[in-house]
């Protein structure tokens, strides 16, 4: 995978004439990088340099306690062991690159591209200085945001598994909630299921899944509470694992039905109608050339349009490693995201399409994963396409 990743970065560094892209680390398993486990499937120990040179290598100098394992791997052309000055060995190696642009991993927008730490920045400040070359220091989030977005076909594989586990727990749940209930019997039922599945919960386990249920339940990313299903409840569960390394990022909607009931009220089905039309419709207009703020107003637009207010969150984000992963959002500008916002869609990025409406029985929310082709988008996730209904007095669920 990281071999892979490393020849997709060198394509991205000569498209975009950069010399060379550097990763600085030490003690990673105590203070890591974000895009380290990109780039390496070891940890590093002593003070370290990753490059990347747009001629398509990648080196590593390398501390001689970590050196041997980092050669093992296989995944770096070319391994450098320093002495006791990592600082004149990083200045020559970019003298001998010839290295006018150096690209960092600093950025303010985006936290993926953010791995550098100050005290590391001022260590590459003192190499510069004493380096013949002097490059100029610019970020690598074009490099690190193309890196981690543009998913190659082993990453689109592991993600389509995460999103079928996923997928399979959302169905289980569906012979077990019921009336009576609780978030925090639901999340502790999701939980058992994850570790059924030998998976992990795509983020903190406590806030995994997320169990919104009926109109006291508070939207967003919180812990379960509680809160108890009563007849006519609607319920949103936002939820995720991380398998393989990849992750999965989800929305359902529950509906305990009522005395006499055999389907969501009207307000409630209207509500889950039009989120379902509006990822329908953003899903067909998305495609290469996009930017994330015209993607999030085409889905934003049409529910407006149906008398509902606008939420107050992002359409979708970017998946992968990490279910939030970085890189490029579906949003409205903003003074923090512009960049983010601004950047067009390529193919090979995966989005999740999430948005909600609430409603006077509980938050109806829908969450879907959408994969980038040359021609358009596709689902990765198998979309809802009807209220998940469940009897009031039985754990089975009815429709």
């Amino acid at each position: 995978m990281q071999r892979e990743k490393l020849k997709q970065a060198a394509q991205i560094i000569k498209n975009e004439n950069i010399d060379m892209w550097l990763t600085l680390v030490r003690e990673s398993a105590m203070n890591n990088d974000p895009v380290l486990p990109i780039i390496s499937s070891v940890d590093f120990t002593a003070l370290s340099a990753v490059m990347v040179t747009k001629d398509g290598r990648s080196a590593v100098l390398a501390g001689n306690n970590d050196a041997e394992g980092i050669r093992q791997t296989g995944i770096y052309d070319k391994i450098i062991v320093y002495g006791d000055d990592f600082r004149h060995a990083l200045a020559d190696m970019l003298d001998k690159n010839h290295v006018s642009t150096l690209a960092v991993n600093y950025s303010i927008e985006d936290v993926a591209s953010d791995g550098l730490s100050h005290g590391l920045f001022l260590l590459l400040q003192d190499v510069i200085e004493i380096s013949a070359s002097k490059p100029k220091l610019i970020s690598a989030e074009v490099i690190i945001s193309k890196l981690r977005g543009i998913k190659s076909q082993t990453e689109k594989k592991l993600l389509i598994q995460s999103i079928e586990t996923a997928e399979k727990i959302f169905q289980d749940a569906r012979g077990f909630i019921r009336e009576g209930v609780t978030e925090k019997q639901i999340h502790e039922f999701f939980t058992a299921r994850t570790k059924h599945y030998g998976v992990l919960p795509s983020w903190q386990a406590s806030q995994c899944p997320g169990v919104m249920l009926g109109p006291q339940s508070v939207p967003g990313h919180n812990a379960p509470t509680e809160i108890t299903a009563c007849k006519g409840d609607v319920m949103d569960i936002d939820f995720g694992v991380l398998q393989n390394g990849y992750c999965s990022d989800l929305q359902r909607t529950y509906y305990i039905l009522g005395d006499g009931e055999d389907r969501a009220c009207e307000e409630v089905q209207r509500a889950f109608d039009t989120l379902k039309e509006a990822i329908k419709r953003t899903k067909e207009y998305m495609k290469p050339g996009v930017t994330g703020e015209e993607a999030d107003a085409a889905a934003r637009s049409y529910v407006v349009s149906q008398g509902y207010p606008s939420w107050n969150y992002a359409l979708g984000h970017q998946v992968g490693r990490m279910a939030h992963d970085g890189g490029m959002v579906l949003a409205p500008k903003k003074s923090h995201n512009k960049s983010r916002v601004e950047q067009p869609m390529e193919e090979g990025m995966v989005f999740t399409l999430e948005p909600g409406i609430a409603t006077s029985r509980g938050y109806v929310g829908l969450e879907e994963m959408v994969y980038i082709t040359r021609n358009g988008a596709e689902f990765l996730s198998t979309p809802q396409q009807e209220i998940y209904l469940l009897a009031s007095d039985s754990p089975e669920h009815q429709g």
